[in-house]
């Protein structure tokens, strides 16, 4: 047994392995071995010590065995120590890398993009007061466009009191230098005191547009907020309050394809006391005013009792007197002009 403090036999069995083979000159590991009467266990360590410290080499020859000096070995492991820290380091800056990259998206990137997300907000607003409010704080937003998408057909005049409201806000707008726009449906203008209305609102300063059929309601306030008011005789239906431009976008270029292609307002003509209308018979009033309310040949011939012949006719010679170009163009003319 060995003393405390002292080597044991495993220990010691790679340097007394490495010095007899020095000493004698050998080149056999097992002859080094039964020399120094190592079993096999003891030889084993001793010799994949003596490798594992590069003190030993494969010889030219099967079975041989070359021995390294020790300098010569420590030179080996540090070269070798260097490469693997280099190796070591460029793992490091790779992983710090990925270790600040990860700690970018989870601070800084991740609620960036939750922000955008929070922006994007969808209101459901029920009850007529909750609504009103809403539209009344709507009215002081827009800084630079307000575009209005009006679905009401033909409006009662029960709602006078919205369109003053209405025709109040606008007029806000336009003063304080914000682009107001807003499309009617060409049935809107089917009575005369809703072409007064209509020429109103082009008087305040709206651009005004009136086209032949509107899917819904839209307001439109830069591109900040979009409203969704209830559909028409539908008040029990919620108002819808969307904001963030990423989603009003959408709502703004539908707007914009329904603007392209509905038709200028031109608003009331200026025509002499006395002459507006002298030339129209009642037959073409009637028909006038069926065709403003969208009504096609066929339904107009019915109504009045005459031929569809009788209608185009009819619809000709007004459309060829007011010098419009199209059968819509000369219904908006006639409203207009006060003639039916």
């Amino acid at each position: 047994m060995t003393s405390a403090g002292e080597p044991s036999r495993h220990e010691n069995a790679g340097p007394l392995l490495y010095r007899w083979l020095r000493e004698n000159d050998s080149r056999s590991h097992t002859e080094a071995a039964q020399a120094l009467g190592l079993d096999a266990r003891e030889a084993a360590v001793a010799w994949a010590e003596l490798r594992a410290l590069r003190l030993v080499r494969p010889g030219s020859a099967i079975g041989e065995t070359d021995l390294v000096e020790p300098d010569t070995a420590l030179l080996g492991l540090l070269g070798t120590l260097r490469q693997k820290r280099a190796v070591l380091s460029s793992h490091c800056q790779e992983l710090t890398s990925i270790v600040s990259a990860t700690e970018s998206l989870l601070e800084r990137y991740r609620p960036a993009a939750a922000r955008l997300t929070e922006r994007i907000e969808v209101e459901v607003v029920t009850g007529l007061r909750n609504q009103q409010r809403v539209l009344r704080d709507f009215a002081e937003l827009p800084r630079t466009q307000s575009r209005t998408l009006h679905a009401d057909t033909v409006p009662s005049k029960t709602m006078s009191q919205t369109l003053s409201s209405f025709l109040t806000e606008k007029g806000r707008m336009v003063r304080r230098g914000v682009t107001v726009r807003a499309i009617y449906p060409q049935g809107f203008n089917s009575a005369r005191w809703q072409c007064k209305y209509l020429a109103e609102v082009r008087r305040v300063g709206v651009e005004l547009r009136l086209a032949p059929q509107v899917p819904c309601s839209l307001v439109i306030g830069d591109l900040d907020v979009a409203l969704l008011p209830p559909r028409p005789g539908r008040l029990e239906d919620p108002l819808v309050v969307i904001r963030g431009a990423a989603l009003v976008r959408t709502y703004a270029a539908l707007y914009d394809d329904h603007w392209l292609r509905a038709f200028p307002y031109p608003g009331p003509a200026e025509v002499a006391a006395g002459s507006p209308g002298d030339w129209l018979t009642e037959q073409h009033r009637t028909s006038l005013r069926l065709l403003a309310n969208g009504l096609t040949d066929e339904r107009i011939a019915r109504s009045m009792g005459v031929s569809v012949r009788t209608v185009s006719r009819l619809v000709s010679e007004v459309t060829r007197h007011l010098g419009a170009h199209s059968r819509f163009q000369a219904g908006v003319l006639a409203c207009a002009r006060g003639l039916v």
